[in-house]
């Protein structure tokens, strides 16, 4: 490989882990229970939070090795190096579980830097603009593909609905919220199968990629649990739990968008606490699948543009994964802001990324998906083996 094919490579490797391991579009549902954080002591051993900075750092310095076998063997076991990487995505996530589960939570809602008594018209105001932008850009430019405007007024009601407030229309069991939530992973799958069915056919007779694209999918969805505290392994002391006996029961939860049935779930011995409701599972399980597509893609044609040793089809990876790293960046990027700059200048950055009855929190999340998706449909769109103008949208 030149040294254009290398520095492509390292841009690669950078937006795979970022992908996969920050993993911003995920944390967009409410928060379990908060955690008390900072500190823990594990067998009278005390850990800080900035201890889980090594197995970080750790696990995205051996993705960024791993970038480099192919260039040391020979082309056709390439694929040792995408084990590198999946190897260092787990131990960089293990560090980033453990980074979140040591950050202080308690003061993240004291002070939001968007008032509350905002959240509602300017949810209602960017939710109509997302739905009338997408109805008019999807008139113009895909007058024959009107799925496009379909899930653009779908996501823009999805930011919309909470703001619904101000016409006095919202109530947490209105049966649109439901429609919204239900409809979101069903609409994806219909315009990914309409226009990226050849993807789901190159990534089935590529194993490797198929692997590689789970394993970051599930990372996704573990990571996310532990994000939004619907799992923790640090839970509060003091607030109903017993540490002598564990439970199991059901309740009605609020979010996403609405009251949905959930399932608590408390074991001391672990200890492990951890909270899913019916909502939660469909969300994680469509933007686990996003994420584990976009791997799934990156990976296989990674491995592709390896074998051919092209510049221009490694330019190409880097145009599909570098969309997906930029928008999967908040939470990680919250905790660390945690650990720089101290919880009273990092509470505004955990806000606006991380917050679910944030505005922007609802407009990063919708730019997520919208991302994650439009990068698999280019992709579908465009030859196997990719260029660098494959970063232009659809037709």
């Amino acid at each position: 490989m030149n040294a254009g094919d290398s520095i492509a490579a390292r841009m690669l490797v950078r937006g795979t882990a970022r992908a996969a391991v920050l993993l911003g579009a995920l944390a967009f549902v409410p928060a379990a229970s908060a955690h008390g954080g900072g500190d823990v002591s594990i067998g009278g051993i005390v850990v800080h939070q900035w201890y889980a900075l090594v197995p970080l750092l750790v696990g995205i310095a051996a993705v960024v090795a791993s970038a480099s076998l192919p260039r040391l063997l020979r082309p056709e076991y390439a694929h040792y190096g995408l084990y590198g990487v999946a190897a260092g995505l787990v131990v960089a996530v293990v560090g980033a579980i453990g980074l979140v589960q040591l950050s202080p939570y308690e003061w993240f809602t004291t002070q939001p830097p968007i008032p509350r008594a905002l959240h509602d018209p300017l949810m209602l105001l960017a939710g109509l603009l997302i739905a009338l932008g997408s109805a008019v850009v999807g008139r113009l430019h895909w007058p024959r593909r009107p799925r496009y405007a379909g899930l653009g007024i779908l996501l823009g009601l999805w930011v919309a609905y909470p703001g619904f407030a101000v016409l006095g229309v919202y109530t947490e069991t209105n049966p649109l919220g439901y429609l919204i939530v239900l409809a979101l992973p069903l609409a994806l799958g219909y315009v990914l199968w309409r226009d990226a069915r050849g993807v789901f056919g190159q990534l089935r007779a590529d194993r490797t990629a198929t692997r590689f694209g789970i394993g970051v999918g599930l990372l996704g969805v573990v990571f996310f649990l532990f994000s939004t505290g619907m799992v923790t392994v640090v839970p509060d002391d003091g607030v109903g739990l017993s540490w002598s006996q564990g439970f199991v029961r059901s309740f009605p939860v609020l979010g996403p968008l609405v009251v949905w049935p959930a399932l608590e779930v408390w074991m001391p011995s672990v200890p492990f606490s951890g909270m899913l409701s019916v909502g939660t599972v469909v969300l994680v399980g469509t933007l686990g699948a996003l994420i584990g597509l976009n791997a799934a893609l990156v990976a296989s044609r990674w491995l592709k543009a390896t074998a051919s040793e092209t510049s221009g089809s490694t330019a190409g990876v880097v145009g599909i994964a570098a969309p997906q790293a930029c928008c999967c960046c908040g939470p990680l990027l919250s905790q660390v802001g945690v650990v720089v700059l101290g919880p009273s200048l990092g509470a505004p950055l955990y806000l606006l990324f991380a917050d679910p009855s944030s505005s922007i929190g609802s407009l990063f999340f919708v730019a997520s998906v919208a991302v994650l998706t439009a990068v698999v449909i280019r992709a579908g769109r465009s030859p196997p083996s990719p260029s660098a103008d494959e970063c232009a949208l659809p037709a």
